[in-house]
């Protein structure tokens, strides 16, 4: 079986060795980008060159034409032979793609996991942002089509999460690119201005995770940076109505002070996971010193959502109290 690198590989000796000889293969090789999509995807066929990608088990910054840049996990068991979720890890405010990448540990989920950069380590419509609504947009758009062009996506299990800044662009990506996006998850998400404005009536699936004591993007609203920023009981009414979900709400305890909030009769999955006393972190992971809600927690329950499975070694479950391996 030839991974998307070997072909490359490939390709680059027959060209060089095109006039001194042929490249004995009992028959053409068929490029393998040309078989990985579904060409009845909505998002039709990519027009990118695939690129030069890690190897499974590894990770790798590639460099797109526009300048951009994003850190690409290939699974360790990934065979190009069957689709696989794509899973999209944005930043927060002043941090860079490997930070994420670290302390979340979404690199053990079995799926192509990308940890893009923004420039000067903001996303958009954040006030400090240095990206305009379309450029920050299209990079997106430009990196899914790439990732496309080189592995076996399924486009119906592209999802994006994000901390702070990076959850406010996760929860504007679902409003920009729903025909893209099938769920989107977000941790301490500052919902700034411009966010939900223009927000397509599409439904996407949505996970809120946020701490109550958060002192940086407070759990019931406020002002930063000169700009106001919308509470989480806002963001969620404003979502229930956009997924078509009745007024009704299940109520569930995780585990000690975390507890999950579950809409129903939704057209796409609405929840919020509220966190007592909570920070503003990622909540088990690396650097949460506290880590109340055990190990793993916030990695585990954004996976969870997105029906995808794998996860790090020592992650609690919630409910049975049991680590992984």
């Amino acid at each position: 079986m030839l991974t998307p690198n070997a072909v490359l590989r490939t390709a680059a000796v027959c060209a060089s060795l095109f006039f001194l000889t042929s490249c004995a293969t009992p028959a053409p090789i068929k490029p393998e980008s040309a078989s990985l999509w579904d060409k009845n995807s909505e998002l039709g066929i990519p027009v990118s060159a695939p690129f030069d990608g890690p190897e499974p088990g590894e990770s790798r910054s590639i460099n797109l034409p526009s300048g951009r840049n994003f850190i690409v996990h290939v699974p360790e068991k990934y065979d190009p032979e069957k689709r696989w979720p794509l899973v999209m890890v944005f930043h927060g405010w002043g941090e860079e793609p490997k930070a994420i990448e670290g302390y979340t540990e979404m690199n053990a989920a079995q799926a192509i996991v990308v940890y893009p950069a923004g420039v000067e380590k903001a996303w958009t419509p954040a006030p400090y942002a240095k990206t305009t609504e379309e450029e920050d947009l299209k990079f997106v758009a430009d990196m899914v089509d790439s990732l496309r062009a080189t592995y076996a996506i399924d486009d119906n299990r592209i999802f994006a999460a994000g901390l702070s800044n990076g959850g406010g662009f996760a929860a504007f990506l679902a409003c920009r690119m729903p025909e893209t996006f099938h769920s989107i998850a977000t941790v301490s998400a500052a919902y700034y201005e411009g966010i939900h404005k223009n927000c397509s009536g599409d439904p996407v699936g949505r996970l809120d995770m946020h701490g109550t004591d958060d002192p940086v993007v407070e759990y019931y609203g406020g002002t930063r940076h000169g700009t106001k920023y919308d509470s989480v009981s806002t963001v969620m009414e404003t979502n229930r109505k956009r997924n078509q979900c009745t007024t009704d709400v299940t109520t569930m305890r995780l585990v000690n002070n975390a507890l999950q909030q579950t809409w129903v009769g939704c057209k796409a999955p609405l929840q919020h996971i509220r966190i007592g006393g909570g920070s503003h972190i990622w909540p088990g992971g690396r650097v949460d010193d506290r880590a109340e809600v055990g190990k793993g927690f916030a990695t585990d329950r954004v996976l969870d959502f997105f029906g995808v499975p794998g996860r790090p070694a020592g992650t609690e479950d919630p409910e049975s109290g049991k680590k992984t391996s």
